[in-house]
């Protein structure tokens, strides 16, 4: 038991998490793998976000049709997503449909029918998923700081994948994946609210007691980053700018530090980059950072909507605010809020079913324990003025990395954000 939670591991290694919620009438279910696009082959990029379109399709003999009549004929809400490292089926509940709900989730995962006469159409599907995310600049310019942060790596192509490899994926590709990704030791199952627990935990043994205990996949970790500008040149009435740097690893221990770090620059409106750039100048309607990790890397960046005119000045002052903070750090001040957002949004998450059930997924997939919620705050409590400049100081002797989208004044202000930094 870990703070309440309880961890029940079948003989290959597949793992239950349950985090019991007392005067819930609710329950959230689900089957957490850790596979995603990191994990696919150069000619099958955008294959692991492909084949959890093509669970909804069919499954253990229910139509596409019939699955969500299953879950929407008791009021529920089933839902996926794949990310780099991760892949997860999830469904929210009434808690006396919690065991069916996570049978149907099981069964996607384990036992999809994959028919050809879907393939083709939910590739058209996909491929207008793509088309709509090329067309919001504000989420093509994040894929393209990605390509600059791990190029020639997997986790510098799109999750999405690309046309050609799309086109080309067969319907064996699909069940070769999973059977070289979806292991029990790779596999959490994971329940919280209120739930009928032995009933959990015979549907997961029918899907997962017998399957054969295998090795995964092994990854490599990316290069570190070379400085480097990725843009696409538009006609829009903004430029849309990601600044960014390498950072903590999900893994380092100066992960929290990272995160503050992000915080004081520019995570909120009383942040250094908000206060200064959007307040006291009007140089940008939206500024903000972020701190994104993986299990062996990470970066924060900056990302600035702006007028064309303004790029320049916007990435100019990033650079110099970003510049300080590393140098000095941030003050007692600044970091006392950026600790309290910090332990306030964390600790909000884990009133929440969903959030708790996915926390406790992604703590055993990554740590390979439970992490309770006081040992986080803890974590978050110890960090200090000295480590946040610390963390910046790292990033300032890494490589400088800028994507832009938008009129060329947004890439003239990317490439002077490399060069000068």
């Amino acid at each position: 038991m870990a703070d309440g939670r309880e961890i029940v591991t079948l003989n290959n290694g597949a793992r239950i998490v349950f985090d019991p919620m007392p005067g819930l009438r609710t329950a959230a279910v689900g089957v957490f793998l850790a596979a995603g696009a990191r994990h696919e082959a150069d000619a099958h990029s955008g294959l692991a976000h492909f084949l959890e379109h093509m669970a909804f399709k069919g499954a253990a003999g229910l139509s596409a049709q019939q699955i969500a009549e299953a879950v929407e004929a008791r009021g529920g809400v089933i839902n996926a997503a794949t990310g780099y490292e991760m892949t997860n089926y999830f469904v929210r509940c009434l808690s006396p449909d919690a065991p069916d709900m996570l049978d149907l989730a099981l069964s996607m995962v384990f036992a999809p029918d994959h028919p050809e006469s879907e393939i083709e159409r939910e590739k058209g599907v996909v491929l207008q998923e793509m088309g709509e995310a090329l067309d919001q600049p504000d989420d093509l310019v994040f894929e393209l700081i990605q390509q600059a942060c791990y190029p020639n790596h997997p986790l510098g192509r799109a999750i999405l994948g690309e046309k050609d490899t799309l086109k080309a994926l067969r319907r064996d590709d699909l069940f070769d994946f999973a059977e070289a990704n979806y292991s029990p030791r790779r596999t959490v199952v994971s329940v919280a609210g209120a739930y009928d627990r032995d009933a959990i935990v015979k549907r997961t043994e029918r899907w997962l007691g017998a399957r054969p205990v295998r090795s995964g996949p092994v990854t490599q970790a990316p290069a570190p980053a070379t400085s480097g500008v990725r843009s696409d040149v538009r006609k829009l009435e903004q430029c849309h700018l990601v600044l960014a740097r390498p950072s903590a690893s999900a893994t380092s221990g100066d992960r929290f530090a990272a995160r503050i770090f992000a915080e004081v620059l520019g995570g909120g409106m009383a942040s250094r980059l908000f206060q200064e750039v959007r307040e006291a100048r009007g140089l940008a309607y939206t500024i903000d950072a972020s701190c994104d990790q993986h299990s062996d890397c990470g970066r924060v960046s900056v990302y600035a909507g702006c007028d064309p005119a303004d790029a320049g000045d916007v990435a100019s002052l990033t650079a110099d605010i970003w510049a300080d903070l590393a140098a000095n750090g941030p003050t007692q001040g600044e970091l006392d809020r950026a600790k309290a957002i910090a332990a306030a949004q964390f600790a909000m998450a884990a009133e929440a079913p969903a959030a708790r059930a996915g926390s406790a997924a992604y703590e055993l997939l990554t740590f390979d324990r439970m992490i309770s919620v006081e040992e986080t705050l803890g974590h978050i409590g110890a960090v200090t003025v000295a480590d946040v400049a610390r963390v910046g100081g790292d990033m300032l002797a890494s490589a400088a990395l800028a994507s832009a989208v938008g009129p060329k004044a947004g890439l003239a202000a990317a490439e002077a954000f490399v060069s000068t930094s």
